[in-house]
């Protein structure tokens, strides 16, 4: 059975109760390794405004995602940290481990300032926690930038409502 983002939608707005829920389940999708690979960033925003529309507080809707979004990323950093170097034997990634070796020196050199720019990144933001595991990125340098990243992207979030529900009020 596949759900679309109008079953969605409806649902919520027709229980606005578990929008907070909602919100928390979309932004730990979108930010989960295995759920974020086929996860589009745009639902979560798409989801954001229509709940903003519906007068489901903004400050709330900031503070479900990014929660929802440190759970899947700190999900994610420790499903690489446990199972990355038993993955690297896997042929898959046997044959992709110069873009590995690249990812792991980034962590490296950038360390919590690669998660920062990978949360802000809608391709990679999926990916970027799973590295940092694999790449044995002290646990506490991850959770202290992902919190950080966090941070910042339910802020980013909250500006684009905003923009976003500025520029509908002109068609109005």
């Amino acid at each position: 059975m596949r759900i679309s983002y109008e079953q969605i939608e409806f649902w919520v707005l027709a229980n606005p109760e578990f929008s907070a829920f909602a919100m928390f389940v979309v932004a730990f999708s979108e930010s989960f390794i295995i759920l974020g690979t086929f996860w589009p960033s745009i639902l979560l925003l798409l989801l954001a405004i229509t709940l903003n529309e519906a007068d489901v507080e903004l400050l709330t809707n900031s503070l479900d995602a990014g929660v929802g979004s440190f759970l899947g990323d700190f999900l994610s950093f420790y499903l690489g940290s446990f199972f990355g170097p038993k993955l690297k034997q896997k042929k898959f990634l046997q044959n992709r481990k110069d873009q590995i070796k690249k990812g792991e020196v980034f962590f490296h050199r950038y360390g919590w300032g690669g998660i920062i720019i990978g949360r802000l990144t809608p391709a990679i933001r999926p990916f970027i926690p799973f590295i940092a595991g694999l790449a044995k990125m002290p646990s506490k340098t991850f959770i202290i930038s992902s919190i950080c990243a966090c941070f910042i992207w339910g802020l980013t979030l909250a500006i684009l409502i905003i923009g976003i529900d500025n520029i509908l009020m002109l068609f109005k």
